[in-house]
């Protein structure tokens, strides 16, 4: 029974093939496969004929396969984990279908039939009614999740899928050899182990995924005032546009907070820009977002309906901090209206950022004013 197996062993090299880089021009490539594949099969035979059962069905001939390991690493580029584990991957589902062939071809023994073509048969048609969604699921999502995953999870996910080919090979002795009462004890540790590498590997990942959650907590949201930063602004008001929905960008900007800093220390000065963030918040409600952008720097997104009403109501803030003597200077503001303004978040920034200087420049000419007025 040397044919199926050889057939899965192509198998597995056209998925190495597929899935890694090659070192070498393709025709270099090829050549040195081609000899390693005539090397292979040379000892293949060899083999056979000296122990009959390596060929019994028992798929001992899969440790041959670790010789795939050394084309591979000659020939193609591909990080060691990440070999092992789509080669366990394709082994899982390779020695799978010759398991299941070589069931199948011993249940029904067709007479007439050698055992060997009858189970050759069988993995063929069983390869041609399968690996093209094998191979579509390891090329989009696997191999994917290979690349996308950090190294604690791609080792993880290493021992998992050699675990799975463990398992796989251990069930198939126990079949084969139904009088080895060993075989069959050793089932079940190994598919404990199985469960048990599956289970670390998807605690490892949840545990990754809460790290991952906790880090955009951190770049998503203000500490301070804990409103949305400009990550979350960026895609709120991208997503707008995408969905070409009409909206304000208001960009509000504090007035000498500089100085009360200086004045009262920065302490008072980060309750100073909570008590903004706070008394603005409250009369945006939940008509549109609003975000800090910077340390004075706050943008809200209003929809295109009661811009007026807004700025009225936020130019009637409280004169004093409550509980305290500390005075409120106010603020800038500058307005973009889309797409007026700009068809693009980088575009709106830029036209409510100089309106809002404008803003400014023109209240510091009036306290500019002013004060030359009461020198004279």
């Amino acid at each position: 029974m040397i044919m199926a197996p050889l057939e899965m062993l192509l198998i597995n090299l056209f998925v190495f093939h597929k899935c890694c880089g090659r070192k070498n021009i393709r025709r270099r490539t090829y050549i040195g496969m081609g000899l390693f594949i005539c090397v292979l099969i040379y000892v293949s035979f060899r083999v056979s004929s000296m122990a009959p059962d390596f060929g019994g069905g028992n798929g001992l001939f899969i440790f041959s396969g670790f010789l795939f390991f050394i084309p591979i690493k000659l020939l193609y580029k591909i990080p060691g984990v990440k070999l092992i584990t789509i080669a366990c991957f394709s082994w899982v589902y390779t020695f799978m279908i010759f398991a299941l062939s070589v069931r199948i071809g011993y249940a029904l023994a067709i007479p007439g039939w050698n055992i060997h073509i009858t189970v050759l048969l069988f993995q063929t048609v069983l390869y041609i009614a399968s690996f093209n969604a094998f191979y579509r699921l390891l090329k989009s999502r696997f191999i994917d999740v290979i690349d996308q995953i950090g190294k604690r999870e791609a080792v993880a996910l290493m021992w998992m899928t050699m675990m799975w080919f463990w398992t796989v090979f251990i069930f198939n002795l126990s079949f084969a050899y139904p009088d080895i009462v060993l075989f069959q004890i050793i089932t079940y540790p190994t598919l404990a182990v199985c469960i048990l590498s599956s289970f670390r590997y998807i605690y490892i990942q949840v545990d990754s995924n809460k790290t991952i959650q906790n880090l955009e907590s951190i770049a998503y949201r203000d500490e301070l005032t804990q409103l949305r930063t400009r990550v979350i602004l960026s895609k709120d008001a991208e997503d707008l546009i995408t969905r070409k929905v009409p909206f304000y960008l208001i960009f509000l900007d504090l007035n000498s907070l500089k100085s009360i800093n200086d004045r009262y220390g920065h302490l008072v000065g980060d309750q100073y820009i909570a008590f903004f963030a706070h008394e603005i918040k409250i009369r945006i409600g939940n008509r549109g977002g609003f975000y800090r952008i910077a340390g004075d720097e706050f943008i809200c997104i209003l929809p295109e309906q009661g811009i007026d009403e807004f700025i009225e109501t936020i130019t009637t803030l409280p004169d004093k901090m409550p509980d305290s003597q500390v005075k409120f200077l106010g603020f800038c503001h500058g307005i973009a209206t889309y797409p007026q303004d700009g068809c693009t978040v980088e575009s709106l920034l830029e036209y409510a950022d100089h309106q809002m200087y404008e803003m400014k420049r023109a209240l510091m000419n009036h306290h500019d004013i002013r004060k030359e007025d009461a020198n004279r």
